[in-house]
C-alpha cells in the first residue's frame, strides 16, 4: 500500500514558502520521490512503502533543512520551518570615524514592515541574518544624529557602512539684561547660514532652553520676549551652553 507524505514548508515568521523543493531519500541517498511546495507552502509526496527517511527541503534564500521520518502505510503530515541565509553586515561611524555605539539598525521589506532590529557593539559594527528577501531599506539611527537610509540586497557582497551626522545640543538661559532675572516663555531660534530653522524652542519657567539635533555649524540664535535679539554660535556636534540677554523684557 502506498504511503504519502503531506506537509507545509515555512519561512522566517512562519510565513509559507512557495516555490520550495522538497525530497525524500533513503538512507543511500537515492531519491524517492520530489515535488515543489504551492503558494500555501504545501507539499504532497507518495511513496511505494514505508520505513524510514530522509525529508529534505531547500529553497532560494535560505538554508537547506532535513528531518528524518518513519513512515507506515497511510499519510503523514511534517511541517519544517527554513531560516533565512542572507545577512547584512557592516559599522556606523560619525562623521570623524568614530564608531557610534548603541546606534539603532532597523529593517524594512518593500511592504514597510520591520523584519529585523539590532544595535552596534562598541566598534560600531553590527549584523543582520536570517534574511530571505532579495531587498530591504535599512535605518541607522544614532541618540542626537539624523537618520540615514539605504536599500540593501543581502546576496550582495561587501559591508554596508553608515556616516551619521552627530547634531550638537545647544543650551543656556533667556535673562533679562537689566534685571538678570529668567524670562519665560521665551521663542529661541538657530538659523543657519542659509537661513533654514534648524531648530525652536521655548524657555521654561526658570528660563533655560534647549536645542538638539543641531549639525555642525555656525548659527544665528535669535531669542524674543519683549524686544529680540540675535546672537552668533557656533556648533561642533557636542553640548554647547549659550546665555542669551535680552534688553528689554516685561518682568
Amino acid at each position: 500500500m502506498d504511503t504519502v507524505v503531506s506537509g507545509r514548508i515555512d519561512g522566517p515568521g512562519e510565513r509559507p514558502l512557495s516555490g520550495a523543493t522538497v525530497t525524500i531519500t533513503d538512507h543511500g541517498g537515492a531519491q524517492l520521490a520530489k515535488a515543489v511546495t504551492g503558494a500555501d507552502g504545501g507539499f504532497r509526496l507518495r511513496l511505494a512503502g514505508g520505513g524510514s527517511f530522509l525529508l529534505i527541503c531547500a529553497a532560494e534564500h535560505h538554508q537547506p533543512a532535513a528531518a528524518l521520518i518513519n513512515v507506515a502505510a497511510g499519510e503523514i503530515r511534517r511541517v519544517l520551518s527554513l531560516a533565512g541565509s542572507g545577512q547584512v553586515a557592516g559599522a556606523v561611524t560619525d562623521r570623524g570615524g568614530r564608531p557610534l555605539e548603541g546606534a539603532v539598525l532597523k529593517l524594512t521589506d518593500p511592504k514597510g514592515t520591520v523584519v529585523a532590529t539590532t544595535r552596534t557593539g562598541a566598534d560600531g559594527r553590527y549584523l543582520v541574518d536570517g534574511l530571505d528577501g532579495p531587498q530591504y531599506t535599512l535605518t541607522a539611527s544614532a541618540s542626537h544624529a539624523r537618520p540615514v537610509s539605504r536599500t540593501v540586497s543581502p546576496d550582495e557582497p561587501g559591508r554596508v557602512d553608515f556616516v551619521l551626522t552627530v547634531g550638537g545640543v545647544l543650551t543656556g538661559s533667556v535673562k533679562a539684561a537689566g534685571t538678570g532675572r529668567p524670562v519665560p516663555e521665551a521663542s529661541v531660534l538657530a538659523v543657519d547660514r542659509s537661513g533654514a530653522v534648524a531648530g525652536a524652542a521655548t524657555s521654561g519657567p526658570d528660563g533655560r532652553y534647549e536645542l538638539r539635533d543641531l549639525p555642525p555649524g555656525v548659527y544665528t540664535v535669535a531669542a524674543s520676549g519683549h524686544a529680540p535679539v540675535a546672537t552668533r554660535v557656533e556648533m561642533n556636534g557636542d553640548r554647547t551652553d549659550h546665555d542669551i540677554l535680552l534688553g528689554a523684557v516685561r518682568v
